[in-house]
This record gives C-alpha cells, structure tokens and sequence, in this order.
C-alpha cells in the first residue's frame, strides 16, 4: 500500500505546477491518509445536489455561480465558509488571485502591510478536511492559506489544468498503478478516478494539497470566465472584477442546475473503457 501511495504521490509533484498562489511549505500529502478501496467511483462532484442540500449562491460581475456545500464530509469548512459569507464578509469582493485557465482566489484582504490575508489571528485557521470521495475536478470549491494543511476565509474555485491534465499524464497515472501489485479493487477505483478527471477536468496536482469543500453545479462557464481575468507574472489579478455577494440557501427540487450529464471535456473511445475496464474486472475476480 505504501509504495502505491509513494508513486501516486510522485506522480501528483510531476502534476503540480508552480503559479499565481503563494506557496505552502512543502507536507505530506493529504492522500497518503486515504483508503482507495472506500472510494465511491459514482463521484458525488458529478451529480447534482439533492432536494435539501446547502447551497451558496456567488453572485459576480461576469454572473452567477452556484456551489453545493459538502457538509458531510467537511463540516468545519462548510461551517467556516458560511459563517463567512452570513456575515456579508464576502460581498463587495474583489478576485485577487488567477491562474489563466485553471482557478480564480478570492476571500481575502490586504493587512497594513500589503499582504494579502485571510485572518487575523491564528484561532480563525481551520484543519483542512480531505476525503478519499472528493477531488479538485472542473468547478471544485477549496479552501486556502499558506498554512500547511489549513484554510482561513480564502477560498478558490478551480477550472481546468489543460497544460497538465493531458491523456500522456494520465496515462502514465494509470500505468503506475498498474504496475504495483496492490489490491485489484483499489487499482480499479483508482483508473476509473483517472480517466473522470481526463473526461470532465480539474487540476489533479491540487488533490490531498487543498481541501474540496463544495462543488459548482450551476455557472461552470461562469468559472471558465472568471479564470481568463488577465493577470500578472504573480498571478493577481489586473482586472477589477467583483464578488458582489454570497448568499447561503438550500437546493429544492426543480432548481436550475447545468446540463447532467455533463459534457466531457475528452470523452473516452470504447477501446479505452473496455480496455481498463475488463482487465480490471478479470483481476478482481480472480
């Protein structure tokens, strides 16, 4: 199992990029505490919110965005976030942080010393929540700060790592895995993780490095839009684009929602489904 979780994990360095966000100091990634065979490949981020479900709605200068708020799985974020957004701390926001294509930052403010800052003491800091169920797909809602492995009020949305995030990278996530020698249910949970972020998007160099807390389910290109803000060579922000509010409410049941299923970026050939997946299958009956 370790050497699974080593070589992922060396994976996810080649993955990661630098960019705009100031860098954490480096840890042990979240993953490392995961059990792969828990994993529920019937992604939870791919499905829309059920009747009942929080919901926080973001109103912005380019439209709306609206993010399911995983509770049960990150409960003090959740509870941080819309503690938050009740306060109104969150309207009359600026974006501060983009990176072209792959993620947009907010939250935040500038202290007296120009740093920009999402606390004001340490005791607003929350422990970040991983969760083997959640990952930084297309539209996923993370929590920041430049303490490793906590988050403060910032919060980004992430769109797609295109530059990294190609089939050659996944492909080579898959055949590590294939090589070790470990349980055949995990191996197939994890090639079917692979090729959805292939499929739908994301920036898999984030995951077990920032916290999923929610999900966008109504506005993707809203997000796509936010993340082409031009920017600098730091990655803030040159255009004065506003958070106007953030409001918390509740998904009811004929709530508009973008099209589900939902498009796949690179949809995959039935040669590459059977392929992984009736291997897969053969060795896990075996």
């Amino acid at each position: 199992m370790k050497k699974f979780i080593f070589a992922v994990l060396a994976a996810v360095c080649a993955l990661t990029f630098s960019g705009c966000m100031p860098q954490q100091e480096t840890h042990e990634n979240g993953m490392a505490g995961y059990d792969f065979k828990q994993m529920n490949t019937d992604f939870i981020q791919l499905k829309p919110p059920s009747a009942g479900d929080k919901i926080a709605v973001i109103d912005t200068d380019y439209g709306e965005i609206r993010v399911v708020l995983y509770e049960q799985y990150a409960p003090n974020a959740v509870a941080n976030f819309i503690k938050n957004a009740e306060a109104g701390n969150y309207n009359d926001m600026p974006i501060k942080g983009v990176r072209d294509g792959v993620y947009f930052l907010t939250g935040g403010w500038e202290d007296k010393k120009g740093n920009y800052v999402g606390r004001n003491s340490d005791d607003e800091l929350v422990a970040d929540e991983y969760s083997v169920d959640l990952w930084p797909f297309t539209g996923a809602l993370m929590g920041f700060s430049e303490d490793t492995g906590y988050s403060d009020a910032r919060w980004f949305i992430a769109n797609n790592d295109e530059e990294s995030l190609t089939k050659e990278a996944i492909d080579e996530l898959k055949a590590q895995t294939a090589e070790t020698r470990d349980d055949p249910v995990e191996r197939e949970k994890l090639l079917t993780m692979f090729d959805k972020f292939y499929e739908y998007g994301g920036v898999f160099g984030y995951a077990g490095e920032y916290a999923v807390y929610g999900q966008t389910y109504l506005g993707l290109d809203v997000v796509k839009k936010l993340t082409h803000i031009s920017s600098n060579d730091e990655g803030e922000a040159l255009e004065e684009v506003m958070i106007n509010s953030v409001t918390i409410s509740e998904f009811k049941e004929g709530d508009a929602t973008d099209v589900y299923p939902r498009e796949p970026l690179h949809p995959l050939d039935e040669s590459e489904v059977s392929d992984s997946g009736s291997k897969e299958s053969s060795e896990v009956s075996q």
